[in-house]
């Protein structure tokens, strides 16, 4: 292989189509990149696509430099990890693309590299790019680092990554062809509302998702006085980057969106509904296409009404938990 030519050893997107991950050698050294997919043109026109491209060593090939080639660095090459910052430093051997594999966050904004050993048949993680990657000069975690570095750093010394790695895996795995868990979260969320919303009211399902992972729907209520529209699986998925803004994201991780449109002209309230029902399916991808999250106080633009709306906790209805973690009703204030 010649110089700066790369062989891709394993791609895959991410269950919400945002980022690539891409395992990858020059024959020197082996890489672990997560990579954002480019823009999707509906998205709301406030919205910062910010995740970028972030790498993560996880092997050398051939012994490394007594020192760090910062110079390669700087060109936009991959260098190899100094021979003294490995714990194996004769470790040279080339992964079989059929041993690795990805364990996506369930946030969809970080993932582990696993890799099958046949002669151990055990499976281990041996790279990590997580949702903290890029901050701070830090952007992953390899098996093979024995120091702190800026290709990677060591494995955390702690279970709770690998934990957190398994439970993700574990949550993977319930999506089949024949069932998903996104059918039992959709009657809780449905017996919620209409314990609220339902009694003789009419009411109408929509599915919102575009026909695409995760499955998200939005059911309309029809009171006397006005139409109120909640989505249904925005909960299934803990947002993005809740974790780096709050000290106990699972109390905030789990959303669900509502907003109420009153009665007053026919024509007038049916073409505001139909612009809230398509900002509140545009609203409920909204944190995983853009790696940010939703929560009470934040700031939106709400097309409906061409206006900032303020999302506000619920305060009276009682909503479900999902994989132990509560479901926030946040509705949309204009």
């Amino acid at each position: 292989m010649s110089a700066n030519q790369t062989e891709n050893l394993l791609f895959e997107t991410s269950p919400f189509g945002t980022i690539d991950a891409i395992v990858q050698h020059d024959g020197s050294v082996v890489y672990f990149y997560l990579n954002e997919r480019p823009e999707d043109s509906n998205q709301p026109h406030n919205s910062q696509r910010k995740f970028g491209m972030r790498a993560c060593w996880v092997r050398n090939l051939e012994p490394g430099p007594l020192v760090l080639n910062k110079e390669q660095m700087t060109q936009g090459n991959s260098p190899l990890m100094p021979r003294n910052d490995c714990v194996d430093a004769d470790l040279h051997r080339m992964p079989n693309p059929d041993s690795l594999s990805i364990v996506w966050f369930e946030e969809g904004n970080g993932a582990a590299l696993l890799e099958f050993d046949n002669t151990s048949q055990q499976q281990s993680t041996i790279a990590i790019i997580p949702p903290w990657s890029g901050i701070d000069d830090f952007f992953g975690y390899a098996s093979n680092c024995a120091y702190e570095s800026p290709l990677a750093w060591p494995m955390p010394e702690n279970k709770s990554m690998q934990l957190r790695i398994d439970r993700a895996a574990e949550f993977w795995s319930t999506f089949t062809k024949e069932s998903s868990p996104f059918v039992g979260l959709q009657q809780e969320l449905l017996g919620a509302y209409d314990k609220s919303f339902g009694n003789q009211n009419q009411k109408q399902y929509y599915a919102i998702d575009g026909g695409k992972f995760p499955p998200r729907g939005l059911i309309r209520y029809e009171t006397k006085s006005e139409t109120v529209l909640l989505t249904v699986g925005m909960s299934l998925c803990p947002m993005p980057s809740v974790e780096m803004s709050v000290d106990n994201p699972a109390d905030l991780r789990r959303i669900e969106l509502g907003t109420k449109v009153p009665h007053g002209q026919p024509g007038v309230d049916e073409a505001l509904v139909e612009s809230a029902i398509r900002s509140l399916g545009t609203y409920a991808a909204y944190p995983w296409n853009n790696h940010s999250w939703l929560g009470a106080e934040h700031t939106i633009d709400w097309s409906p009404t061409q206006s900032k709306a303020t999302l506000k906790n619920n305060e009276t209805e009682s909503m479900p938990t999902f994989r132990e973690d509560p479901i926030q009703l946040l509705w949309i204030d204009t």
